[in-house]
């Protein structure tokens, strides 16, 4: 017969199986160099950049300190370091330059990356997005 504590200790790494653990950048605004038409070759226009990264459960913390876990900062350091890097005429490429770089982090199993483009019309915004999670 298991006693309460061992109980308890079956039980959470019997949860740990099913969790997913994810790592959200929502609503990062910044200026980037993206587009096709001259305008958008001759200024920079706001962009909108969310992020969902799926981490592989072997990676949860087990001490209270960020030496244990995955540092939020690296991958919108990431993000911001692309986004910068170069013109890109279309927001396909420049979703797979962040997908393909962010899934090479260790832990990270999947990915989804959403770019919006707010102010491309005057009625709505456009996005491009590519997960595989």
């Amino acid at each position: 017969m298991l006693l309460q504590e061992e109980m308890l200790d079956y039980n959470k790494k019997d949860s740990m199986k099913v969790r997913n653990r994810k790592i959200l950048i929502n609503n990062l605004i910044i200026q980037a160099s993206v587009g096709v038409y001259e305008h958008e070759k001759q200024s920079k226009q706001k962009i909108i950049v969310n992020v969902e990264l799926l981490l592989s459960n072997d990676s949860e913390p087990e001490q209270d300190n960020l030496e244990s876990t995955q540092d939020y900062s690296q991958f919108r350091k990431c993000l911001i370091d692309i986004i910068q890097s170069q013109h890109f005429q279309l927001l396909e490429i420049l979703v797979e330059k962040i997908h393909s770089t962010l899934m090479l982090y260790t832990y990270v199993i999947g990915a989804k990356v959403n770019i919006s483009k707010p102010n491309i019309f005057n009625d709505c915004e456009v996005a491009y997005e590519l997960s595989n999670i």
